[in-house]
């Protein structure tokens, strides 16, 4: 029985072969899909899964409050507080205190310089809360002195090579330090990424006092008992805030802690360790993938139940010969599993061609565990089974309902309801296609909004290179000497230095709200942003003065800053005029010596900062403002000049807008996403309204024929034929505006500087689908147009 129905049932998808391949291809092209984006949906939420004890991490964070008025919640806290902690909870089983190193990530071994991007200061219990496995040395006494080093598997294959990092010696800044273990390199589904750990009993030699509560500047994690209640703990910690810590810091203020597995997709914070993901995007992306699912099995359907009155004869004689309507469901279910199989082989295939293009647009890692992984093939079976029910069962249900007395009666008709059911179904294809098309459109246009907007600086033809490490005075030296070569290289109109740039990580930025308006409170308690410019800085970069002057080369005295408007307003001042020779208390008083017009140092989907700036000689960063020349050209000579400055120092150099876009990436990567399966998803409705569009040409075929005798003209046809889906896409696009537009204004509430979502996008994604769609029909309907009526009349 069963190998009879299988070549039934294989025949049949042999004999309606182009509506087979229709099927086949609708189907793999979503499944192929949906395990594309549900691969791509779990690493976002596997962040931290490594950690066996992640269920019982929790990072402390310190909310800043101006009065009563919330002003925000910075990642970093104060260094005493992780001890103080242990010391006061008896549910915090362990603390771990990580310090971001910037002004330390340069390693020098062997006369060659190597510049790190991850560098931490950590307590030793960092391996007891993480699982930061050694692959050489001793977790207990890796980090238990200072003047030791960690470094990762791959950073010890860049600096050593293949000798044994263990024991060898690396120089930092002026301090040597023994190299005490080297750790696996660290998953990338994490937000604390380290290349490089130094002890942190090593930081009092580099100048910081760990007893302090004037700087807070470690993040701060705690190992909690299973069962803490987080709720319960932060009314402690709010109770321990404003009791245990009155007088350390700044009243009002208090610290929370947060999960450490919430981190990356619901925490955007100041200072974080890494550009985090966005929980709305991925949750969004979900929704794509079970969508574009339901949008091929809705072509399945579709087609399958369309095309039942050429099988409702058959299906009435196996019944009148005693066939039961369970095997008649079985029957039909073999043909669906068939047709699933070879669908989620192809979509295998696909999957396979497309690894490339899809670790390029979601920006994973790798993905070479996604064939060999149990999860994905235990998610292909369950996938299969599902879209076996999803696409057959109601096409099985309703073939098998056939009643025998049908065939004596020789009524072949299609239903009312079977007509009713593909129509809705149809209706619900183009509301899922309009709505992922229009959201393309809306994540598109605030991309272009954001990156053309006036940033008040101008990112365009600006090269940055990053300065070596030191701040003695032979280094500054060479520091100006290295400037005034540079601005001699033909074509470059300026060069100015600079501790920070717009665009740069936050983590660039220093920030302080222990500054006010000196003799009142006006600014106390607001976070302000500063880092030392030269006199070059403000004109090289093109931001305007709104008042007062710039500084002038040579300047040396901290006693004066140059502020933005946003910290005038901050201060009180009525406007920037009224700034101008005014005092702050910044560890002491300080005169505004200008104001400059506010400009984004952040990306655009952040409000922008308060900014203060003071004169410095010790770069961070030259910055090369060049005139229209072919920039490889600049960077040839830059490169030469570089290196009779600097030998065994690395050049490091990036462009200022690419380094201002890079704050966008999610985003970016979010629209690139969507972008590409909205087209995906209009394309497999296009792919079942050309089988349907088929279909009903096949059965209408003698009636055109007939309406061309009366004298129907080739357009009058194909307008006949394609009215029913300019009906059906103008009522999709009446349900999914709304539904577009609400779910796209929630994703815009989180930038500060958005677009109002406008009319025209709803209607260019209508006309869009309408020309794609007109496009399919037509494809069929001119040929059976133009088709001899003598021909169509000769027709079965």
């Amino acid at each position: 029985m069963w190998l009879n129905y299988f070549k039934i049932a294989w025949r049949k998808l042999y004999k309606d072969g182009f509506y087979s391949v229709i099927n086949i291809l609708g189907l793999s092209i979503a499944t192929s899909v949906f395990l594309l984006i549900i691969n791509f949906v779990n690493f976002e939420y596997s962040y931290e899964d490594f950690h066996l004890k992640a269920d019982n991490i929790y990072r402390i964070t310190y909310e800043l409050y101006q009065g009563a008025k919330y002003v925000t919640t910075d990642c970093e806290t104060h260094p005493p507080l992780g001890p103080m902690l242990k010391d006061y909870f008896p549910d915090v089983r362990e603390f771990v205190r990580m310090q971001h190193m910037e002004a330390q990530s340069e390693i020098s071994y062997h006369d060659q310089v190597y510049r790190i991007n991850y560098m931490y200061a950590a307590d030793p219990s960092v391996f007891d809360v993480f699982n930061f496995d050694l692959i050489e040395g001793n977790i207990k006494e890796a980090l238990n002195a200072p003047m030791r080093i960690v470094v990762s598997e791959s950073q010890s294959r860049r600096i050593f090579g293949t000798v044994a990092a263990l024991g060898k010696h690396i120089k930092i800044g002026k301090d040597f330090f023994e190299v005490s273990g080297v750790m696996k390199d660290i998953p990338s589904n994490t937000h604390l990424k380290a290349d490089v750990l130094l002890s942190f009993s090593t930081l009092p030699a580099l100048g910081w006092d760990l007893n302090s509560w004037n700087g807070n500047n470690n993040y701060t994690y705690l190992l909690m008992r299973s069962g803490t209640d987080l709720t319960a703990f932060n009314q402690k910690l709010k109770k321990f805030s404003m009791e245990m810590l009155n007088g350390k810091i700044s009243k009002g203020n208090l610290f929370t802690a947060e999960p450490i597995k919430s981190i990356h997709l619901y925490s955007h914070k100041t200072y974080e360790p890494d550009v985090n993901g966005d929980a709305k995007s991925v949750k969004f992306m979900f929704l794509m993938a079970i969508l574009i699912l339901a949008v091929g099995s809705v072509n399945y359907v579709n087609l399958t139940t369309a095309r039942a009155t050429r099988r409702l004869k058959e299906t009435g004689m196996r019944r009148l010969l005693g066939s039961s309507r369970p095997l008649l469901i079985l029957q039909f279910m073999l043909e669906t599993v068939l047709t699933n199989i070879f669908a989620m082989a192809v979509a295998l295939w696909l999957i396979k061609l497309a690894l490339p293009f899809y670790l390029a647009l979601t920006g994973l890692p790798s993905a070479g565990q996604l064939f060999s992984g149990v999860p994905f093939w235990t998610l292909c079976a369950v996938l299969l089974l599902l879209n076996c029910i999803l696409s057959g069962l109601y096409p099985a249900i309703s073939l098998s309902a056939t009643k025998p007395i049908r065939v004596v009666n020789r009524v072949f008709t299609a239903s009312r309801q079977g007509d009713l059911l593909r129509r809705s179904l149809v209706l619900g294809q183009f509301i899922i296609a309009l709505v992922v098309l229009s959201a393309s459109f809306i994540v598109y246009q605030q991309l272009a909004y954001m990156k053309n907007q006036n940033k008040g600086i101008n990112p365009s033809q600006v090269l940055v290179l990053n300065a070596p490490m030191g701040q003695d005075q032979a280094r500054q030296m060479q520091d100006q000497a290295l400037k005034n070569q540079l601005a001699q290289i033909p074509g470059v109109s300026m060069v100015t230095t600079s501790g920070a740039l717009p665009g740069v990580s936050q983590h660039d930025l220093s920030s302080s709200n222990g500054i006010s308006r000196y003799g009142s409170r006006d600014g106390l308690g607001y976070n302000f942003y500063s880092y030392g410019i030269d006199a070059d800085f403000i004109p090289a970069m093109e931001i305007r003065m709104a008042a007062g002057e710039n500084f002038h080369a040579g300047d040396s005295s901290r006693n004066q800053v140059i502020i933005n408007e946003a910290a005038a307003k901050l201060f009180g001042f009525n406007n920037a005029a009224a700034a101008i020779g005014q005092k702050l208390d910044w560890n002491g008083p300080v005169t505004i010596r200008g104001v400059v017009k506010d400009y984004h140092q952040l990306s655009m989907k952040e409000a922008i900062i308060p900014m203060l700036h003071f004169y410095s000689g010790s770069p961070a960063f030259y910055s090369l403002r060049f005139r229209n020349t072919d920039p490889s050209v600049i960077i040839s000579k830059v490169r030469k000049v570089w290196k009779n400055n600097y030998q065994g120092y690395p050049l490091d150099y990036r462009f200022l807008d690419d380094m201002f876009d890079q704050q966008y990436k999610n985003e970016q990567r979010f629209g690139q996403i969507v972008n590409t399966f909205s087209l995906i998803t209009l394309f497999i409705t296009c792919l079942g309204i050309l089988g349907l569009t088929a279909y009903n040409i096949s059965v209408r075929t003698k009636e055109i024929g007939i309406r061309k005798v009366l004298g129907a003209s080739v357009t009058g046809i194909v307008k006949l034929l394609s009215l029913e889906f300019v009906k059906l896409i103008t009522i999709a696009l009446l349900i999914a505006t709304p539904l577009a537009w609400y779910a796209m204004d929630q994703w815009l509430s989180d930038f500060a500087y958005r677009i109002k979502i406008h009319w025209s996008v709803f209607a260019g994604t209508g006309l869009t689908a309408l020309l794609m769609a007109m496009a399919t029909v037509s494809f069929q309907s001119v040929k059976a147009a133009l088709m001899k009526p003598a021909q169509a009349l000769n027709t079965d």
